[in-house]
């Protein structure tokens, strides 16, 4: 199963999805369902885009997590 971090990210960093929204240009819809979990895919771009602004590595906010 694939697990995406982004909320850790953000809380560890000290930044909003406000924020996030506001140097990446995602929408805040989209960004919401990232931190919530809600969404099943995620476009390479995005993913780069959020990488670039809370200068992190993609690992960092995409975790595969066994089904054990």
């Amino acid at each position: 199963m694939i697990e995406i971090r982004l909320k850790e990210v953000l809380e560890q960093q000290e930044k909003t999805v406000y924020w996030l929204f506001k140097q990446t240009g995602i929408s805040q819809n989209s960004l919401g369902k990232l931190v919530k979990g809600e969404t099943t895919s995620i476009r390479f771009d995005v993913l780069d885009n959020i990488c670039i602004a809370l200068n992190c590595e993609v690992g960092d906010i995409i975790k595969h997590v066994s089904n054990k």
